[in-house]
């Protein structure tokens, strides 16, 4: 990216980033993952307490499921819970997000000497998937992500002025203390154990600084690192010293949530390696799969990077050191997860960024077609779901119009090589403002309970039926006042066994279905349209037989049974 045209459009391209990111941050529907409900739980629950600890959830089991900066977060953004909004809770994680952002941009743009090429950087790091499914919900990875690439990158800031210069910053005692602390609050936010693959990648970064000779290394280096181990460590263990009960932070979290991901009893190590949910292949495939719809550029800049390994700068070495670090130490445990990379995103988009111009521009195309075919997807989903209800429209009147020129946007980018370097990133970041858009009848008054059914469940029980733990957080934003309870039973199954404790019910039927409101001793006290993204294997199956918006799109229902 180069000329005033091009980093004008890059600008406005990052200020689009910087608005889906924030866009509608307390939407049930935003791309998520099932933990954020629990977080949700922990959160409300301890701020209900009064006090910062011990944690509290509904199941003792998960209490200590993570470190509390997460829930401290939460606690201090709504008010000790006086103010319980969806928004209120994802804010600084979004920001978080926005933040690594930023600095992507600087390392690039100092690598580089261009700030068209931080702009991209910047843009292909919001582009990735896994840094919107991530980024800007109730979970550690934006946090985490943040505080662990804050120090390499504050040591790629620090070399000497210039573009194309290959030296970087050295470690200092003042910054092994300040950087400790940095990752001691990534611990908070995440696990004590992830001072291993930080400072591993530190260490082969400085080892690389020392041209690997290890006499020197040890002397100089080696004491700064255990220094901020130790630092980082101690920051972490405040948890131990604030809390009430550590002896359960040791029994819930050490030992079962650290350590048991090297428990034996998960079965064969090295089968398991290569089979299985956890198998070694979501850590090789990790950074492909975590880059989404720049997939294909993530696989071209790999082995770019090993064709031309000779003619990397200094600074792109280090970047792979740390990129490398992350995949071989997650590699081990028995639970390897593609998550477990994300903090070295934000180096890969960097390393993508002074790259660009050298990945085939085919593999950019690709990304271009389905991004001109997704839109199209949700334009077409939209219009099905309109004629299946029959009850006028659903969707404002620019919903079609901008969604027709988000497909138009990504063909553009395919009518010259520059266009296609040019709209790759961006076009992605409009692909997920495209699936918020397609969101937006169930995030509005279509997609929530009315105030008279509000009122009328105000202090009362209400019983979700499901297979999915803490899902009934969900429906405390919905129906504020409410004792909303969940009840782990496939519905409708049992609901005959439950009417003898219970009144109220909440149940999902198809969207279109109207019979139910026939059933005598039954009176529907309210319903709203849901988008549903979570699916019991039964509704998998019905699906691939057909039936995907009968499943896909559903009303739930508020029943209260009369006899």
């Amino acid at each position: 990216m180069s000329g005033n045209p091009k980093i004008m459009l890059g600008w406005l391209a990052l200020a689009l980033g910087v608005f889906v990111y924030l866009h509608n941050l307390g939407s049930e529907h935003a791309a998520t993952n099932p933990d954020e409900h629990l977080y949700w739980q922990i959160t409300r629950m301890t701020a209900e307490g009064g006090e910062w600890l011990p944690l509290k959830n509904l199941n003792e089991a998960e209490r200590n499921t993570k470190p509390p900066a997460l829930f401290w977060q939460g606690i201090v953004m709504t008010d000790w819970g006086e103010h319980w909004e969806l928004w209120r809770l994802r804010l600084p994680v979004a920001l978080y997000t926005l933040a690594t952002a930023a600095l992507v941009l600087l390392v690039a743009r100092r690598l580089s000497g261009n700030i068209g090429t931080g702009l991209l950087a910047a843009l292909v790091f919001l582009a990735f998937f896994s840094t919107y499914r991530y980024g800007r919900v109730v979970l550690t990875s934006a946090p985490e992500t943040f505080w662990f690439f804050l120090p390499f990158a504050i040591l790629l800031l620090g070399g000497s002025c210039g573009a194309q210069r290959d030296d970087t910053g050295r470690l200092t005692w003042p910054l092994a203390m300040a950087f400790g602390l940095m990752v001691g609050v990534g611990l908070l936010y995440k696990s004590f154990a992830l001072v291993i693959p930080f400072c591993a990648g530190l260490t082969w970064w400085t080892l690389h600084q020392h041209s690997y000779r290890a006499s020197g290394w040890l002397r100089t280096e080696a004491p700064k690192i255990a220094l901020l181990g130790l630092v980082a460590i101690g920051v972490f263990s405040l948890w131990f010293w604030l809390d009430p009960h550590p002896q359960l932070i040791l029994q819930d979290f050490v030992l079962k949530e650290n350590a048991g991901k090297f428990d034996p009893k998960r079965g064969n190590y090295f089968f398991n390696m290569v089979a299985g949910n956890y198998s070694i292949w979501r850590i090789l495939f990790g950074y492909p799969f975590n880059a989404g719809l720049l997939a294909p550029a993530v696989v071209a800049l790999a082995v770019i990077a090993f064709r031309g390994r000779k003619l990397l700068s200094d600074p792109e070495k280090l970047l792979w050191i740390w990129v490398i670090t992350q995949m071989v130490v997650f590699a081990f445990p028995q639970q390897r997860d593609e998550r477990y990379l994300l903090p070295a995103m934000p180096a890969l988009a960097v390393l993508a960024a002074l790259q660009w111009e050298k990945i085939p521009r085919w593999l950019l195309a690709i990304t271009l077609l389905a991004c001109a075919a997704i839109p199209a997807v949700l334009l077409l989903g939209g219009i099905v779901l309109t004629g299946e209800l029959a009850e006028g429209p659903l969707y404002p009147w620019y919903f079609a119009p901008a969604l027709a020129a988000m497909v138009g946007i990504a063909l553009t980018g395919l009518l010259s090589s520059d266009w296609t370097r040019l709209f790759a990133a961006p076009s992605v970041i409009l692909v997920y403002l495209a699936y918020a858009l397609f969101s937006a009848p169930f995030d509005g008054p279509r997609g929530a309970f009315s105030r008279e059914t509000i009122d009328a469940v105000q202090g009362r029980t209400v019983v979700l039926p499901t297979v999915y733990g803490a899902h009934d957080e969900v429906y405390r934003f919905l129906l504020p006042g409410a004792d909303v309870q969940t009840v782990r039973v496939e519905p409708p199954a049992k609901l005959g066994d439950m009417r003898k404790e219970h009144r109220l019910f909440l149940l999902g039927v198809p969207a279109s279905a109207t019979a139910i409101a026939g059933f005598p001793g039954l009176k529907i006290l309210g319903s709203r349209l849901n988008l549903v993204d979570r699916f019991t294997g039964k509704q998998s199956q019905d699906m691939l037989r057909g039936n995907i918006t009968g499943q896909l799109f559903q009303q739930d229902l508020i029943i209260e049974l009369t006899d």
